[in-house]
């Protein structure tokens, strides 16, 4: 049964935010954050504050009659995640900066319940956080096996994207460590290893000279690197010596264009472990089609064997449980 607050919500949070940007002549993400701080009941610097047409402040106090905490989780979310997407739609965020699917979130999360075997304990490092969509997303499936995580990290190397998730894990009353930074060129003490690592991995260029001794990079003759396989090989330098990673990735990683250099990543220091390509329907053009690639340390245990598949269509609910229950029975593997 759908919460008649959500629309309700929705709407009052909105005309807040369209109100802000017109009179602020600001982005939609920018009057978002603008509107999630009076939410979360935060003070917006008093230097801004007077600075503020009389419209905006009057639409931003009017958000103080939302009573947020009558609302579940799942409807928080809801609410938020229709107002990125707005938010987004209206600013043309490229692609790399939009939100994860839903979809793709809930089907990782379960992956990730079946395999790594999380707890109350585990702690999670998404390296590619940018508004946290995936992490909430995460954070909502794992609730439906009563499990609830609260040691959560995130790094992202746009300010306007920590910006964002900031104020909305706020609203959602967690309280992930956030780094502003460049994940790649990140040193390994900057951050403590995670028993989880997961990303939804931008494809493209590396804008910068790739750090040394990176098995991805790529030389001089050959070119710049891929961004997408330096974070690939940086993973394993946030993930614990027995911890996982599960990174969103090109379907076609394992055999497109200059894939030999993953596969020597396999070789010299990490353990494939599986790589699920994502249902069809999912992409318009399949040629952006996106799988889970899974991963641990070389030296992690057991060593069973490679998970390899494709997820069948969500429509096929049959074929969905089945294999999910193949995926549960091989996390079983230990």
């Amino acid at each position: 049964m759908i919460n008649r607050q959500i629309p309700a919500y929705f709407e009052k949070i909105d005309q807040a935010v369209v109100t802000v940007k017109n009179q602020e002549k600001t982005t939609n993400r920018e009057a978002l954050v603008m509107a999630l701080k009076r939410l979360n009941k935060k003070e917006i610097l008093s230097s801004d504050h007077d600075q503020l047409a009389d419209d905006s402040k009057k639409a931003l106090q009017s958000l103080e009659e939302i009573d947020w905490t009558t609302l579940s989780f799942s409807d928080q979310r809801n609410i938020l995640q229709l107002l990125v997407l707005k938010a987004d739609r209206e600013d043309k965020v490229p692609a790399n900066l939009q939100l994860t699917p839903d979809g793709i979130g809930y089907l990782l999360g379960e992956l990730i319940y079946q395999t790594a075997n999380p707890s109350e304990q585990t702690s999670i490092a998404d390296m590619v956080i940018g508004t946290g969509n995936l992490l909430w997303t995460i954070v909502e499936s794992f609730s439906r096996h009563e499990l609830s995580i609260h040691d959560l990290t995130g790094i992202d190397n746009d300010e306007g994207q920590l910006d964002l998730a900031s104020e909305l894990a706020a609203a959602l009353k967690e309280d992930p460590t956030l780094f502003l930074g460049d994940v790649v060129g990140l040193k390994k003490e900057e951050v403590a290893p995670a028993d989880v690592v997961i990303g939804d991995l931008p494809i493209g260029y590396y804008p910068q000279e790739a750090p040394e001794n990176f098995v991805t990079a790529f030389s001089e003759q050959d070119g710049q690197s891929y961004a997408h396989y330096l974070m690939i090989e940086k993973s394993l330098d946030l993930v614990k010596n027995d911890g996982w990673i599960y990174l969103i990735v090109p379907n076609d990683l394992l055999t497109g264009p200059r894939h030999e250099s993953i596969l020597k990543l396999f070789s010299q220091k990490a353990q494939l472990k599986a790589f699920l390509s994502l249902p069809a329907e999912y992409f318009q053009n399949q040629e952006q089609a996106k799988a889970f690639l899974v991963l641990r340390k070389k030296d992690a245990l057991p060593k069973q064997e490679v998970l390899m598949g494709q997820y069948p269509s969500v429509k096929d609910q049959k074929a969905l449980q089945e294999f999910l229950q193949d995926i549960q029975a091989w996390g079983k593997l230990k």
